[in-house]
This record gives C-alpha cells, sequence and structure tokens, in this order.
C-alpha cells in the first residue's frame, strides 16, 4: 500500500496533508475531489483554497521535482543482466527520441522489506554524492511506482573478475597495473568524499566500454566514519570470503581497511584471496 501526502513548507514548519481517494477512483484532500493527483494540485494552487479547513494552509510556489527523480514510463527494460537477494539489474533504456540512451537499472522487489528499501534508498544517497571517471555514476532514482529503480550508466563490459577469469594468462601486466591504478585513483576519491565502501573487490569493478574501471555497488558503504566504542577490542571485516582481521580502540574507520589489497591479489593470480585463512 503506497501513502501519498501533499507537504507544505508554513511558517510553523513543514506540514503535511493525507491525499485521499474515494472508491470511484477519484482523488481529495478535505471536500474537493480530482481525477488526478496532479489536477488536484493545480486546482488548490489555482483557488488558493486552503488544504485544511484546519490549518488554513494554501499553495503558493511549486517546488520543482529534481532532475534525479525519474519517472517509470521514462525507462524501458530490456534485458535481465543478473539478481540479486532483493532484486534484479538489467540493461534498459532510458529517456525518449534523441536523449534515450541505454542504462542499467538496479530493481528491488515488490516483497523486500522495509530495511531492504531502506538501503536501497541510503545505496542511491550516496551515489548522487560521487562525479568520478573511476565510479559509476546514477542518474537518478525512479520511486512513484513499483518496482523501485535505481538508474545507473551502463558498463557494458561486465566485471573486472569475469574479465580476469576469461582472459587469465594473456592479460599483459601493462592492463593489469592500470587496473590497479584507477581502482586505486577511484578509491581515493571515496576517502576524500569519507565514503567507506566495504565490499571492494574484483566483482564490484566494472568495466566501461573503453574497458576502464568503474567502481560499483554502494549496498553496504556508509559516509558516517566516526566509532567510538570503549568496549571494542576486536572488530572482523567479513566480505564474502575475503576476512581481514584488526584491533581498534575508540576507533576512526576512514577507508575500505585491506580490500585494495586483495583487489591487487585477485589482479595477480585471479582467484579471490584468503580462501584458505580462519579467522583469529
Amino acid at each position: 500500500m503506497i501513502v501519498l501526502a501533499l507537504s507544505c513548507k508554513t511558517e510553523n514548519g513543514v506540514k503535511h496533508f493525507m491525499i485521499n481517494q474515494d472508491p470511484s477512483g477519484t482523488f481529495y484532500l478535505e471536500h474537493h475531489h480530482e481525477k488526478s493527483i496532479a489536477d488536484l494540485i493545480a486546482w488548490h494552487l489555482a483557488t488558493k483554497t486552503p488544504l485544511s479547513a484546519a490549518s488554513n494552509a494554501r499553495l503558493r510556489r511549486p517546488v520543482e521535482r529534481t532532475q534525479w527523480l525519474l519517472n517509470h514510463d521514462s525507462i524501458v527494460l530490456v534485458k535481465k543482466l543478473g539478481e540479486g537477494a532483493f532484486g534484479e539489474v538489467y540493461l534498459a533504456e532510458y529517456g525518449s527520441g534523441k536523449t534515450k540512451q541505454e542504462v542499467a537499472v538496479k530493481t528491488m522487489r515488490n516483497e523486500a522489506t522495509r530495511d531492504a528499501r531502506l538501503k536501497f534508498m541510503k545505496e542511491a544517497r550516496l551515489m548522487r554524492k560521487y562525479n568520478h571517471k573511476h565510479v559509476v555514476k546514477i542518474l537518478g532514482v525512479a520511486v512513484h511506482e513499483h518496482p523501485l529503480m535505481l538508474v545507473m550508466e551502463v558498463c557494458p563490459n561486465g566485471s573486472l573478475v569475469s574479465y580476469l577469469r576469461k582472459n587469465k594468462g594473456s592479460i599483459p601486466l601493462s592492463e593489469k597495473l592500470r587496473f590497479a591504478t584507477e581502482a586505486a585513483d577511484g578509491l581515493a576519491y571515496l576517502e576524500k568524499k569519507l565514503c567507506i565502501h566495504r565490499d571492494i573487490a574484483a566483482r564490484n569493478c566494472l568495466l566501461s566500454a573503453k574497458y576502464e574501471i568503474k567502481i560499483s555497488d554502494f549496498g553496504m558503504s556508509d559516509d558516517k566514519v566516526i566509532v567510538h566504542d570503549d568496549t571494542l577490542e576486536k572488530v572482523y571485516f567479513l566480505v564474502n570470503h575475503y576476512r581481514v582481521h584488526k584491533r581498534h580502540i575508540r576507533s576512526r574507520y576512514s577507508s575500505s581497511l585491506g580490500m585494495d589489497g586483495s583487489d591487487n591479489l585477485e589482479l595477480s593470480v585471479v582467484v579471490p584471496p584468503c580462501v584458505h585463512s580462519h579467522l583469529m
């Protein structure tokens, strides 16, 4: 069930007015009904009729939709590229006419939990902050219908780990060094933005049309880097089969600890590092 509200900034703070729908399908706030929400808002804006008798709040100036809030009808899913625990990733087309472009779309299943949806939106919020040639760029999110969609630039050459495995033994050292340098460049940028990725690995480094590294998948990331815990003695970072053990007391985490080294090991030997290690 989707609950819609009209939010207005008043002298006494932001007020939220519930938008109702009657059995015939028309929308209303208190008394006046319209066939669509847009028509209802336009009527209140034109007539200056209060949104509620109790508040006497009137619409004066609309806030334009930001560019990163997208409409579902501007996105056409073309081909499924993969799936995860909470949704799928698709090759898609975004826009229309001359502005149409290929994109990658990460979707959220309708039955996903509230926590999963919050993490999905957090990932979008984080990605909006970043603009770097070696970090996957987000175009926006579509949230007004199901499924929720996160629209990103497409990386047509897949993941770095797939490329390494497919071309094992034939990739020159110079190309591996370029991959490592580009990944490090992206990580250095994220550090300046106070981002802890927490899942840096070759599988989350995508390749652009020019085979340039693009760091992706910010589902485990955070930009809140200060952690204080007087009782903390041991911290284990568990990222699938990557295990990094460090001791911290009143800690400040300021980078994706240890993961860049694991990434470089993957580049060198094309196998996941630490697969035979055990937690201390």
